[in-house]
């Protein structure tokens, strides 16, 4: 216990207060003891909720680290995702670059940054994924020989 600048006398110890009633007649002793308990309760429920708050204040700092790392690493998975797409897609590879900016990167992006899935939403983006896909081809041209660069021979 410390003491505090407004009040001028000392606060003992358990230990002090104890070692002080053991100089006097064991009944004396007892009496101090029993006036003593609340003390120790108090000041072990005082303890305990030190404790608590301690564990969860580095519970919501572990929360926070792992939040903040889901939004780095969706924003480099995004980033890299729709980097990679126009890439892709400027060397004639638009099929590829379809799935790389399709649906998936929000999918992908929400699992990281809200770290759940919805399964209608889930289900949705694969449809749109796959459509998205079917329009990057065209009708009657085999998809090989649409991703050769113009100019090129097969």
């Amino acid at each position: 216990m410390t003491q505090s600048a407004s009040d001028p006398k000392p606060r003992l110890t358990t230990l002090e207060i104890v070692l002080q009633w053991a100089q006097l007649p064991p009944e004396h002793l007892n009496v101090a003891m029993k006036a003593l308990e609340p003390e120790l309760a108090r000041q072990h429920q005082r303890e305990l909720e030190q404790a608590r708050l301690e564990a969860a204040d580095a519970k919501d700092a572990r929360a926070h680290r792992l939040y903040l790392g889901g939004l780095i690493a969706g924003f480099l998975l995004s980033t890299g995702m729709l980097t990679g797409a126009v890439v892709v897609g400027v060397n004639g590879q638009a099929w590829l670059a379809a799935m790389l900016s399709g649906p998936s990167v929000l999918s992908l992006a929400a699992l990281f940054v809200l770290r759940k899935v919805d399964a209608g939403a889930a289900r949705q983006s694969a449809l749109l994924h796959q459509s998205a896909l079917g329009a990057g081809t065209q009708p009657g041209v085999d998809p090989a020989l649409q991703s050769t660069p113009p100019g090129s021979v097969v």
